[in-house]
């Protein structure tokens, strides 16, 4: 059975028809867009860039237990969430979902309530656009880690609206530890996304289904490999947030012409583009849309049509 998504009934299978010359412009949503605090802090530091041209060096640096690893505080995340929204806003977005990470910011000696009150703070009063928070939860954390995030959830402030469990899917494709978690971030209120066939099978994406509850998969370029899991996620309208470039970038695909975009689409799974990590990558959200358009053979006019009917996936704030 067909189910909504967070936001209610999903719009029709997308197509590129081209939009109308006189209508408005379309909205631009950025739903999977992570905060990056550690390359910031770096950067301010003028420390040397790291090396993220693999998936293993990728993740390797972005160990917690790394001794060269910079630290962050509240008065940098402040200031870290109000640089990603004059970003956004520059780059045109008019709604941002940016993935934060508490395990990073609590080893560094933040408390759980700095943590979100900073967010809550600084996020909840800004506009054009909105930048709403998901909650980021590395595939690798500790049980008792898990466990306090699911008594916790209940307690985010509003301008939390998800959930995401990322990591190395490969070293950690179990996602059973996590369900609790899942359901209690559902009880909650709040949207769940989940990175998963960015670099495993299939079986991943179906787990997040399954097993998670996912309303929107990260990445999840395996799915083209499955025309039922296709069918699955058209017909349950569960969004592909794409992310071209960090595909690339990381080896997930070789090179555009083999990424599985136009499969998905075909399929009529709804997408969104989405720049990830921009500062590991150096690309904006106007160049995904770009690429895009390059891969699909189309005008950007048409793909930034395909982005404005992702809006209708976003994550909504909960009442106060």
């Amino acid at each position: 059975m067909s189910r909504p998504g967070p936001t209610g009934p999903h719009p029709a299978a997308p197509d590129l028809t081209a939009p109308d010359p006189t209508a408005p412009s379309p909205t631009v949503p950025h739903l999977h867009l992570h905060l990056e605090p550690e390359e910031r802090k770096r950067r301010e530091l003028g420390l040397a860039l790291r090396d993220f041209s693999s998936r293993d060096r990728f993740f390797e640096a972005h160990r917690t237990d790394r001794a060269d690893r910079s630290r962050t505080g509240p008065g940098d995340l402040g200031r870290f969430l109000a640089q990603v929204h004059a970003e956004q806003r520059a780059q045109g977005a008019d709604h941002v979902e940016l993935r934060l990470s508490p395990r990073r910011l609590l080893l560094d000696g933040m408390t759980w309530e700095e943590f979100t009150g900073t967010a809550q703070r600084v996020l909840g009063p800004l506009r054009d656009p909105v930048v709403s928070a998901v909650l980021l939860v590395n595939r690798n954390s500790p049980a008792a880690f898990v466990g306090e995030l699911t008594e916790r959830i209940g307690e985010l402030p509003p301008v939390f609206v998800g959930l995401d469990l990322a990591g190395d899917e490969l070293a950690h494709p179990d996602v059973r530890p996590f369900v609790p978690l899942a359901r209690a971030a559902a009880g909650a209120g709040l949207g769940r996304t989940v990175h998963a066939g960015e670099f495993g099978p299939a079986e991943h994406v179906w787990r997040a289904l399954d097993l998670l509850g996912a309303d929107r998969i990260g990445h999840g370029l395996s799915c083209a490999d499955s025309p039922a899991l296709l069918r699955r996620m058209a017909a349950d309208g569960i969004l592909a947030e794409v992310s071209l470039t960090s595909n690339l970038a990381l080896g997930a695909v070789p090179e555009p012409a083999a990424h599985p975009l136009p499969v998905v689409l075909a399929a009529g799974v709804p997408v969104s583009f989405n720049a990830d990590v921009p500062l590991h990558t150096g690309r904006t959200l106007a160049d995904e849309l770009d690429l895009a358009a390059a891969l699909l053979a189309v005008p950007v006019r048409e793909v930034r049509a395909l982005q404005a009917r992702a809006a209708a996936f976003r994550f909504r704030r909960r009442p106060a």
